[in-house]
């Protein structure tokens, strides 16, 4: 695709997001049934799985016969050989082939072609957009360098370029790249983008002053939210998605809630195996609808949100998520059944002093481990104050080792999660 028709195509998602709801949902139908033709007659894959489920392309033609269709699982794709998971005829070496982080330690390999590459960077490149970045801002990115790409198209012609900050990087080296780019626009992993205003804050640097500030990759916890806007002066702006879909769903200036990418995926909330009202909490499944060198179908990501029927002030056709609640193997569930949210800990930690930072890991239902950056207030104390206070909201049978380490592991990604459960969450409780 030529340059002139990658900007039409930018021009094209920006509008569509002004499309009334019945227009997006027809938008989507049409995708829909052109994406489950294609995987069915030209995926190994999903060919077996429709023909095993009993299901013919024709039989599907709305959103309200995705129910028909069987989820796809992370695990079963990892089964799976990546020839069967991608269209037949695909030329690899003309294609964007990624991976996940591999939070459960095995990577899964995601294929974009050129034209799914395309239209994934202008809907990426459309809320960043409508959130401020102009054509020549001077943006900088945390992300992780083993995912760094060739120059993308618009870099090509010095618009919407972005300096790439690795977050394997120390501190002192991304203050120092920083200060001399003095950022316009801040960009990355929030966990990232937290250490960094704890260090300007901390140091009284005044030469990092970005006018827009956007977050993602992670769940953004009201406290981190207050905590960067106020040593940046900003209202963050948060961002949703993931590897194998790229980003899904954004907040406008409105914050009212997250703007689904209706154009690009259709997004389910499902519990139990139904899908959950507005303003219940229900796990993400999406369907992909436009990369069609590798199609995913009813695919259950792990994230954990909440519908909502409201519409946006802004006047955006756009469907809304009312709230992300982070990935469900960041969730915990104890012996009682209780499940907790990872912003528990936010709530948990807030209270003890001489916490810089903290993971916990729960190792057995009834076992967490926690690791412990210091701050200069921690005292013995701190330990017995966070065995007790995670006691007091869990439960007393619950067992809580606490390590105290130099500095949080991260991910192979790079991101730094503050929660992590080993343990299946049993819903028969």
């Amino acid at each position: 695709m030529s340059s002139i028709n990658k900007l039409r195509l930018l021009h094209q998602v920006r509008k569509n997001q002004w499309l009334k709801p019945s227009e997006l949902e027809e938008l989507q139908n049409k995708k829909l049934r052109s994406m489950v033709k294609h995987a069915y007659e030209n995926t190994e894959f999903y060919h077996n799985k429709f023909k095993k489920a009993g299901i013919h392309p024709d039989d599907i033609r709305t959103l309200n016969d995705l129910k028909r269709i069987p989820f796809t699982t992370k695990e079963e794709l990892r089964q799976q050989k990546l020839e069967s998971r991608v269209s037949k005829g695909l030329n690899l070496s003309q294609c964007l082939v990624t991976e996940t982080s591999g939070s459960t330690g095995i990577p899964l390999k995601i294929v974009y072609d050129e034209a799914a590459d395309d239209f994934s960077k202008a809907v990426n490149l459309r809320s960043h957009i409508e959130n401020g970045l102009k054509l020549r801002s001077k943006w900088a990115v945390f992300g992780d360098p083993h995912h760094y790409q060739k120059p993308r198209w618009f870099q090509k012609l010095r618009i919407y370029n972005a300096v790439q900050i690795s977050v394997f990087e120390s501190i002192d080296k991304q203050i120092e790249m920083l200060t001399k780019f003095k950022p316009e626009v801040l960009d990355g992993y929030t966990s990232s983008i937290r250490l960094l205003a704890e260090a300007v804050k901390k140091n009284g640097i005044q030469d990092i002053n970005p006018g827009v500030v956007f977050g993602t990759s992670e769940l953004l916890d009201p406290e981190t939210r207050k905590y960067i806007n106020s040593v940046f002066n900003v209202e963050m702006i948060d961002h949703f998605g993931c590897v194998e879909l790229n980003r899904t769903a954004w907040e406008c200036s409105e914050h009212a809630g997250y703007h689904i990418d209706a154009d690009a995926v259709i997004m389910e909330f499902i519990e139990n195996g139904e899908n959950v009202s507005s303003g219940e909490r229900g796990e993400i499944v999406y369907t992909g609808l436009y990369n069609y060198a590798m199609p995913l179908i009813r695919y259950r990501i792990g994230d954990i949100g909440i519908p909502s029927d409201e519409s946006c002030p802004c006047g955006r056709g756009l469907p809304l998520m009312k709230l992300i609640e982070g990935r469900s193997d960041s969730f915990m569930q104890v012996p009682d059944g209780r499940i907790f949210s990872p912003i528990i800990w936010t709530l948990i930690i807030r209270k003890i002093p001489g916490i810089g930072q903290l993971k916990a890991i729960q190792e057995k239902i009834d076992l967490i481990r926690v690791l412990v950056v210091k701050s200069p207030e921690f005292s013995q104390s701190t330990i017995l104050q966070i065995e007790h206070d995670i006691k007091e909201v869990m439960g007393q049978e619950i067992n809580v080792e606490v390590e105290i380490v130099d500095e949080i592991p991260k991910d192979k990604s790079g991101k730094v999660r503050a929660a992590v459960s080993k343990v299946s969450i049993n819903s028969n409780y």
